[in-house]
C-alpha cells in the first residue's frame, strides 16, 4: 500500500461475503440430518470456517467502533478517535439465514437456520449470535500513537483465525490525514 487515510471510529467497514443464502443440510454441511424433527440451532448442524461460509453468506457493513477501552483517548483527528493496531471493533454479524432438513422414516422437517450457527466461531465452538469480532490489524510501520502502528483505510480487520475471522477491511477514516508505509 502507498499513502492512505488514517483510520479513525467512523463510517463502516466493507462488509464480506455474498448474499446467496444456501441449502445447507443436504448442502455444504453435510447430508440431510437424522435427528428429525430439529430445530434451527440443533448440534448437529455442521459449521464451517467464515472463508468457507463467505460464498453463501453475506456480513453487510458494519460500524466502526469501539468494542472494548483499548481505543486510544488523548489523540483526536479533525474530531475522530484514531483506530490503532489492535484494537477490537464491535462484533461483524450477518443477517443471512440457511436452509437446513431433516428426515427419517416417520418425520420430514425443513428449518431456516440463522447462519451465525452454521460458521465456526469463538461461542462453543459457533459464531455468536452477535457476529465474530473484529479487530484492527495495521499495515503502516511509520507512525505510532502511544506506542501502536495507526491503521489505514484497507487494513484489514481479521487475521484469518478462529478468534478473528473477519474478511472486511477499514473503510471509514480521515477526509485529509494522510499516512505511508
Amino acid at each position: 500500500m502507498t499513502t492512505q487515510s488514517i483510520a479513525t471510529y467512523n463510517g463502516s467497514c466493507t462488509g464480506h461475503g455474498t448474499s446467496l443464502p444456501s441449502i445447507h443440510h443436504p448442502g455444504f454441511g453435510g447430508g440431510t440430518l437424522s435427528n428429525c424433527p430439529h430445530s434451527p440451532t440443533d448440534s448437529s448442524i455442521v459449521a464451517k470456517t467464515v472463508d468457507e461460509m463467505d460464498p453463501t453468506t453475506w456480513w453487510p457493513p458494519e460500524r466502526q467502533l469501539p468494542d472494548s477501552s483499548t481505543q486510544v483517548t488523548n489523540v483526536v483527528i479533525n474530531g475522530k478517535i484514531p483506530i490503532l493496531d489492535g484494537d477490537e471493533l464491535i462484533p461483524h454479524s450477518t443477517p443471512t439465514m440457511h436452509t437446513t432438513k431433516s428426515a427419517n422414516e416417520d418425520c420430514t422437517n425443513t428449518e431456516q437456520t440463522p447462519a451465525y450457527h452454521c460458521v465456526i466461531g469463538t461461542a462453543a465452538g459457533r459464531e455468536p449470535a452477535t457476529g465474530h469480532k473484529r479487530k484492527a490489524y495495521a499495515t503502516s510501520k511509520s507512525v505510532r500513537i502511544n506506542g501502536k502502528y495507526v491503521a489505514r483505510v484497507g487494513d484489514p480487520l481479521g487475521n484469518g483465525t478462529t478468534e478473528y475471522p473477519c474478511k472486511s477491511v477499514i473503510a471509514g477514516s480521515s477526509a485529509n490525514v494522510y499516512i505511508g508505509i
